[in-house]
């Protein structure tokens, strides 16, 4: 009784379904497929995700961050670090201040949906 075959409805489908859940296998251990693995982990926490609504408005300095979330310089860098390094902030200079901003070329499309609900929900306008 031990078949390989899924059930009896699609037997005669099997063998034309091989190629092509052989692809999707391939593409789902995909390096992209971990790229978006890693995006997934940096936004589910909390506190980065807060970070991320923030930027979605505008770019940030650490002490805004800080001063917001009452939270350590050194606490807020890392999660920082951690959006950084997932690819999906960046940084830049003005005058002594680093100041933190989306990346440009990231794909942003679940963080700008995320920033619409919050926007659609609470009372700032």
């Amino acid at each position: 009784m031990g078949s390989t075959r899924c059930c009896p409805a699609d037997c005669a489908l099997r063998e034309d379904w091989e190629d092509e859940l052989n692809q999707v296998k391939s593409d789902l251990n995909s390096g992209y497929v971990s790229h978006m693995e890693g995006m997934i982990k940096a936004v589910s926490h909390p506190l980065r995700l807060k970070i991320l609504l923030m930027l979605k408005t505008r770019d940030q300095c650490v002490c805004e961050f800080t001063w917001i979330f009452d939270k350590t310089q050194t606490q807020i860098s890392n999660h920082l670090k951690i959006l950084r390094d997932a690819g999906i902030i960046e940084t830049y200079y003005r005058s002594n201040h680093k100041i933190y901003r989306l990346k440009e070329d990231a794909d942003i499309s679940l963080i700008t949906w995320m920033h619409q609900q919050w926007k659609k929900n609470c009372n700032t306008p």
